[in-house]
């Protein structure tokens, strides 16, 4: 009988290490209880929504094996993949935007992309602003600034002067917009001095003497000449003008960024 038995224990030590174990690995595809990434919006912002506020704050969460995440807005490239579970977006132009986040195991296996739409309506008109509010450059790039009148009514003119540091930047052009352009004759002056820009635009009579709402008054093209951070902003000069020659409130003036690495 002793001698079955250890027969029998011999047999099934043989077979036990004859069979390598091999035990489900929660990465692998291919095993039975294999789940895939997956990431959501928590505390943040909600599909829809309207911020008056030009910076954002939004986080996100993955199930228990997620180790990495990225997030972008609008169509900008990914950021790197981070531990992290919230980001932080500030100069926000105004309108439409969208924030797409992803997740990632280990394994390079990665999520399906989750997304959410807002609108930023941070600036109450009428207001002088640049558009974009900032742009990330490197030295020797050309940088593109809109100067736009904001939820305007019956602008018929506009004078500005916009300051800037010529150490950081140099003006290559400067174009009318299409504010004015578009409405009959109108006038357009440009005076480029040292570190300043004075623009006057106006439209000269015709069937539609003024204009309402959103509109670009002047294009600015700049060389980046030096690493740094420098901001382009208006004097206080700056005057709108309705058909009757009467001033049009300016509520507020929104300033341009360069940050150069």
């Amino acid at each position: 009988m002793k001698r079955f038995f250890y027969i029998t224990l011999s047999a099934i030590l043989f077979w036990t290490c004859g069979e390598e174990f091999q035990p489900d690995n929660p990465l692998d595809p291919e095993t039975p209880d294999y789940e895939s990434p997956t990431v959501i919006f928590v505390a943040s912002i909600s599909d829809g929504d309207t911020l008056e506020t030009e910076t954002v704050t939004f986080g996100w969460t993955g199930n228990e094996l997620v180790t990495a995440y990225r997030y972008k807005l609008d169509d900008n490239d990914w950021s790197a993949w981070t531990a992290d579970t919230t980001a932080t977006l500030d100069y926000l132009d105004e309108g439409d935007h969208n924030v797409s986040i992803q997740s990632s195991y280990l394994s390079g296996d990665t999520s399906s992309v989750a997304s959410v739409s807002f609108v930023v309506d941070a600036v109450t008109g009428p207001a002088l602003m640049f558009y974009p509010r900032r742009h990330l450059a490197s030295v020797g790039e050309t940088v593109t600034f809109q100067i736009l009148a904001e939820e305007v009514e019956d602008l018929t003119a506009a004078e500005f002067t916009i300051s800037f540091d010529t150490t950081d930047l140099e003006i290559i052009s400067i174009t009318q917009g299409s504010m004015f352009s578009g409405s009959g004759e109108s006038i357009f002056h440009a005076e480029n001095g040292s570190g300043t820009l004075s623009i006057l635009t106006a439209i000269l009579g015709g069937e539609n003497p003024s204009v309402s709402g959103t509109g670009d008054l002047v294009t600015v093209e700049l060389s980046v000449l030096q690493v740094g951070e420098t901001e382009l902003t208006f004097d206080g000069s700056e005057v709108f003008r309705d058909p009757d020659n009467n001033d049009v409130l300016i509520n507020e003036t929104v300033a341009g960024l360069v940050l150069v690495e």
